[in-house]
């Protein structure tokens, strides 16, 4: 996955601030507040080519580290809500309780925020270099707006 971004700001640890535009997959999606606002993009990258404020630069990120940190938002919440609502009714059901169904629904909605709560807890692990995206090579001048 690569994008041209220019570089907006150097930051401490060889970090860069880079802006760029948010592609048309990206405005439809709206599962975020950025895809409903402007078509500009911020993110820091790791500067790998020596860029500098003003310049274009490639930026990617390596698929596997990318499918890896999707499957850590989306998968594992997902797999707690099913966990939750499956286990939630069964044992409800087997109690013989009334509403198994709509207590089973709340204990999934629980597990997906314990969930979260566990993701944000182990975050600096996750925050290792990989999940970083890194500016690889200055790009040719691509006016970014």
């Amino acid at each position: 996955m690569a994008e041209i971004g220019q570089v907006i700001e150097k930051r401490e640890n060889n970090r860069l601030l880079i802006r760029l535009e948010r592609q048309e997959a990206c405005a439809k999606c709206r599962a975020c507040t950025a895809g409903m606002q402007s078509k500009d993009m911020l993110l820091e990258a790791e500067n790998l080519c020596n860029a500098s404020v003003g310049d274009n630069v490639e930026i990617s990120l390596e698929e596997t580290d990318f499918m890896k940190a999707v499957l850590i938002m989306y998968g594992i919440p997902f797999i707690a809500f099913v966990a939750g609502v499956l286990a939630g009714y069964y044992f409800l059901s087997s109690m013989g309780m009334a509403n198994s169904e709509v207590i089973s629904f709340i204990i999934g909605i629980v597990l997906v925020i314990v969930s979260y709560l566990v993701i944000h807890r182990f975050e600096p692990r996750f925050k290792s270099d990989n999940y970083v995206p890194k500016a690889t090579a200055l790009a040719e001048s691509k006016e970014i707006v």
